[in-house]
């Protein structure tokens, strides 16, 4: 009788404890239920309460269901409209992908739409959710969503401005700066709004509104070039472009950075053709008309030859040179013909002085003048008032009369002769 009682006094404890085993995993399998039976009537709020029980309960989650309680919660604060309720969730969901990782069960896909969360909680970490935009820009390339373009660049903003410690600032407005080139092309590589690029931009002038916030630390920028030869041009050349939008195409860096993109491709005729307009710019015309002749020895077709050949008369028009620009504008062919003509028309205009042995010879040459300059306007290019301002200094009629009153006179500088009664 004792012993009866004692084998079932054995097995109503060994019930109890198997009853208290099994409600565990009938509640873990009950709230993942009500959960997933909320979230077939949208019902966001109460799946994502549901989830948070259960993974209590069930001693944490799969990846599956990490997945569902996550994206519940996401719905959750996206639906809610009252600011601190939103922060709360948002705390909460941050807290889950936490976890999530730490179980193994976070996806890496998930790295922008954290940084994003990671910025609305009611401690905002600008640090932490910068690492999550840079992992899932680079990963998802064009595939992602272009408001996070925007996200990234505005954080890094952000965190540019706080930052007190002169040397970290500094490194930050180096990322600003290359990362605007880089975002500006992965919007252009997907066909992103222009809007985006517009926000990007905003941004941008925000930091480098002139030569001084950019000039600087441009030492420190070209250091730190990649040394591979095709990233390393695509970077010097973008910030070629900044330089020339900031007008700062008179500095010493701005020089640097051509000579630097002809060092990288010295067959570069792009390059060439820059420094030579550069040199010129900066009035240094010898120098510019050296890069010119550089540039015709890597020019690979015609039309960039003829194309120097003006360039180069111009420039020495410009420099006082007529003989030599009259000489190189008549050399010129093709669609640039017109301008070259009205080059040496000027050239030979203000020359004039200086070519025949007498005035009335010298006041001729500015009929051959005028007649290059209507040549070069017949063909579609402007002389401006430069044919009224030589024919003023065409030789009078009484000059006319008491030279013989010639009807062709040669102008040995050119070897060319001219009718002065016209």
């Amino acid at each position: 009788m004792k012993l009866g009682k004692l084998l079932l006094g054995a097995t109503l404890i060994f019930a109890t404890v198997a009853t208290a085993q099994d409600d565990p995993e009938r509640e873990c399998k009950r709230m993942r239920y009500l959960a997933g039976e909320a979230l077939k009537v949208q019902n966001y709020h109460e799946a994502s309460m549901y989830y948070l029980k259960g993974e209590q309960i069930c001693g944490g989650y799969e990846a599956d269901n990490w997945a569902r309680l996550l994206g519940s919660l996401r719905k959750t604060i996206n639906g809610e409209k009252d600011e601190k309720i939103r922060k709360n969730y948002t705390d909460t969901l941050l807290a889950a992908y936490t976890r999530a990782e730490a179980a193994g069960a976070y996806d890496k896909k998930d790295d922008l739409v954290r940084g994003y969360y990671t910025l609305q909680g009611s401690t905002p970490d600008n640090v932490a959710a910068d690492a999550l935009f840079l992992s899932g820009i680079e990963a998802g390339g064009t595939a992602i969503q272009e408001m996070y373009i925007s996200h990234y660049y505005y954080n890094l903003y952000v965190m540019y401005y706080g930052e007190k410690d002169a040397e970290k600032k500094s490194v930050l407005k180096s990322r600003l700066i290359k990362d605007y080139f880089k975002l500006s092309k992965l919007i252009t590589d997907a066909n992103f709004s222009i809007k985006a690029q517009e926000n990007l931009t905003a941004y941008f002038n925000n930091i480098v509104q002139s030569c001084d916030d950019l000039l600087p630390d441009l030492k420190g920028f070209m250091s730190s070039f990649s040394q591979d030869p095709e990233i390393k041009k695509a970077a010097v050349t973008n910030f070629i472009n900044l330089l020339e939008l900031k007008g700062c195409t008179s500095s010493t860096e701005y020089f640097e950075l051509i000579d630097t993109l002809i060092d990288i491709d010295p067959t570069s005729f792009e390059a060439q053709m820059m420094k030579a307009k550069a040199l010129g710019a900066k009035k240094d015309h010898r120098g510019a008309i050296a890069a010119y002749k550089a540039a015709k020895e890597v020019a690979s077709d015609e039309g960039s030859k003829q194309e120097i050949q003006y360039e180069i008369a111009r420039t020495q028009l410009t420099m006082g040179s007529y003989t030599a620009a009259y000489k190189t504008a008549m050399t010129v062919k093709g669609d640039l013909r017109g301008k070259a003509l009205i080059v040496a028309g000027q050239a030979v205009g203000k020359n004039a002085n200086n070519c025949g042995d007498s005035t009335f010879e010298r006041k001729c040459n500015n009929i051959y003048a005028v007649q290059l300059l209507q040549q070069g306007r017949a063909l579609g290019a402007s002389a401006g008032n430069a044919i009224g301002s030589f024919k003023t200094r065409y030789p009078t009629e009484s000059e006319i009369f008491e030279n013989g009153s010639p009807s062709s006179v040669s102008l040995t500088c050119y070897g060319v002769s001219v009718n002065p009664k016209g």
